[in-house]
């Protein structure tokens, strides 16, 4: 059984982003910045394989049968296989 070698990550965020990231916790029912961290990550992994493949990440509206669709400079830059 192999160890994975832990590498520790730190970077500064104003106040406001702390705040955010506390509230996204909450909403979330998430207790620590890992978990929360290790969520997102988990999330733009799929949507940049989704982006691969030549699919959209929107957010769909089933009552008006309407979609919008998500953008962001790093989902932006991928592109489909």
């Amino acid at each position: 059984m192999s160890e994975e070698t832990l590498t520790r990550i730190q970077f500064d965020l104003p106040d406001t982003k702390i705040a955010d990231l506390d509230r996204i916790m909450s909403e979330g029912g998430i207790k620590t910045r890992k978990e929360l961290f290790n969520n997102a990550l988990s999330l733009l992994e799929w949507a940049i394989k989704q982006k691969k493949t030549g699919r959209i990440i929107a957010a769909l509206d089933e009552k008006s049968e309407s979609y919008r669709e998500l953008s962001m400079p790093i989902l932006d830059n991928i592109r489909s296989d």
